[in-house]
């Protein structure tokens, strides 16, 4: 049986702790948002942050040892991206005050508002990507992919990634569950997937394709076979507004009752599209 929680521990720990848990919770479901990176500048609870944006790279010029180099400049442009998502818990926990509440029954709150909110935090960063996705520059379009095909329209696809000078360590293949049925029957793949060591496989990499770790997530609301991305030009945004916590409600209707809270403001944002190739389902 869970020890009690004594008022001289007071609530601030726990509240912290809270917080944490949450957010350990949410990390297992959110497969293709934890793949955006994070570099920004500016503080989200200022309601935008701006990503740097270069428009060439830095040139590279002969050099002559008496004229020495003529002078290049080149433009760096700021994306501001607004935080325009903003997600709450508010849960009622009838019957107990905020410190008497069971420990199994915060766990079991906990767990179930992890999960919810980290479902709508993927769904949203899926539906960036979709909306945001290069369709018609991708060499597959048209067709669905068979077991066939799979493996090689993934490899077209991202050889368009690679030509704009990505590195395949930094592109990441998200397939749909049904597309990793597909591949499994291709022995390129499966040997992939049956070398993907523990570390990889925690994080959720389930093989690689050209090199590239690959990912799988249900995709099927979106109509989405596959995505290949360049996590550099996929930007997430976080800031816990609330921390998660159980408080009392203290107002003229509830009595010995509490709730748990929180409230989590983000964004998510692609900021060039050739970096994101979508492979759509046409026969929906």
């Amino acid at each position: 049986m869970a020890n009690t929680v004594t008022p001289s521990n007071g609530t601030h720990q726990r509240q912290e702790r809270y917080a944490k848990t949450i957010v350990e919770l949410m990390r297992p479901y959110l497969r293709v948002r934890s793949l955006f990176t994070r570099d920004y500048e500016g503080d989200p609870k200022a309601g935008a942050v701006k990503v740097p944006v270069r428009n060439v790279d830095v040139a590279v010029q002969d050099y002559d040892i008496v004229a020495g180099v003529n002078l290049t400049t080149s433009a760096t442009t700021y994306l501001d991206i607004p935080i325009n998502k903003n997600k709450a818990l508010n849960e009622l926990i009838d019957g107990y005050e905020a410190e008497a509440v069971p420990d199994n029954l915060i766990a079991q709150r906990m767990e179930s508002g992890a999960y919810s909110i980290a479902k709508t935090m993927e769904g949203d960063a899926i539906t960036v990507l979709t909306t945001s996705g290069n369709y018609t520059a991708s060499k597959t379009q048209g067709t669905d992919s068979t077991a066939a095909t799979i493996y090689a329209d993934i490899l077209k696809d991202i050889a368009q990634l690679k030509k704009l000078g990505v590195d395949a360590t930094r592109i990441k293949v998200i397939i749909d569950s049904d597309t990793e049925v597909l591949l499994l029957t291709d022995d390129k793949f499966s040997n992939t997937a049956s070398q993907i060591g523990a570390e990889l496989a925690r994080n959720g990499v389930v093989g690689r394709i050209n090199g590239c770790d690959t990912y799988t997530q249900d995709l099927s609301a979106y109509n989405v076979q596959y995505m290949i991305i360049a996590p550099d030009w996929c930007k997430a945004i976080d800031e816990w507004k609330i921390n998660p916590r159980v408080v009392d409600i203290r107002d003229d209707v509830h009595v010995g009752a509490s709730k748990l809270e929180g409230r989590m403001v983000y964004a998510n944002a692609v900021t060039n599209n050739k970096a994101v190739v979508v492979k759509k389902l046409t026969n929906v």
